[in-house]
């Protein structure tokens, strides 16, 4: 059963955190929560085993440090959805501002719709999917993950990357450090296993790999 916290405009971010977690801690850990104005930093460092379904368009910092929660948001959101997570699974069924998946750790984040700049910025393990067009810079300075995009993408992709790779189905413009690499059948079947599971349809054959030029970009 799903228990329904439903906020007001009224209620506070502070308020709505504390709902939440006082029913996580009567063990009602299949919550979901309808917002009816742009708040930020909602859902913020929840733990394993936790589901929460956030209802409207929200604001900044959503799922920001998640440890484990599976977060599904029906609507936009704004800046840096997933912040710093460190494991667990958040969906945007709609849009998504600048920052998607700033400095994630581990996890994976799918937003069903465009999203803005610095996607995946940082990156150090995480998966990042955006089922649509991006803007610039997605991919700067990342260490690790991955990063796909089926849409656009616009300039700097990959800027001084480190580790890591970024899938772009359309367009863009490679930063600095930034190579297209071969796509081998083990890629294909990577993007295979994460459009069938989160019901993405793209062509798979489409798809260019970008990869550092060198591991040490910042030492000749």
């Amino acid at each position: 059963m799903t228990n329904g916290i439903k906020s007001s405009e009224e209620l506070s971010t502070r308020q709505i955190n504390m709902d939440l977690k006082s029913e996580i801690a009567s063990s009602k850990n299949d919550l979901s929560i309808e917002v009816q104005k742009n708040l930020d930093s909602i859902a913020v460092g929840l733990g394993d085993g936790i589901n929460v379904t956030l209802k409207g368009n929200l604001g900044d910092f959503i799922g920001a440090l998640n440890n484990g929660a599976k977060i599904k948001i029906e609507g936009n959101t704004g800046r840096y959805v997933g912040n710093n997570m460190t494991g667990g699974e958040i969906i945007v069924k709609g849009s998504a501002e600048d920052g998607v998946g700033f400095g994630t750790y581990e996890g994976t984040i799918v937003v069903h719709g465009d999203a803005g700049d610095g996607i995946g910025q940082l990156n150090k393990g995480g998966i990042i999917v955006i089922d649509g067009n991006i803007g610039d810079l997605a991919g700067l300075y990342m260490l690790s993950g991955d990063i796909i995009v089926t849409g656009n993408a616009g300039i700097d992709t990959g800027d001084w990357m480190i580790g890591g790779t970024i899938y772009i189905g359309g367009d863009y413009k490679a930063g600095t450090n930034a190579e297209i690499r071969q796509m081998e059948a083990e890629d294909e079947q990577k993007l295979k296993q994460i459009f069938d599971t989160y019901k993405i349809e793209a062509d798979i054959h489409k798809f260019t790999k970008i990869q550092p030029k060198k591991l040490r970009p910042f030492y000749g």
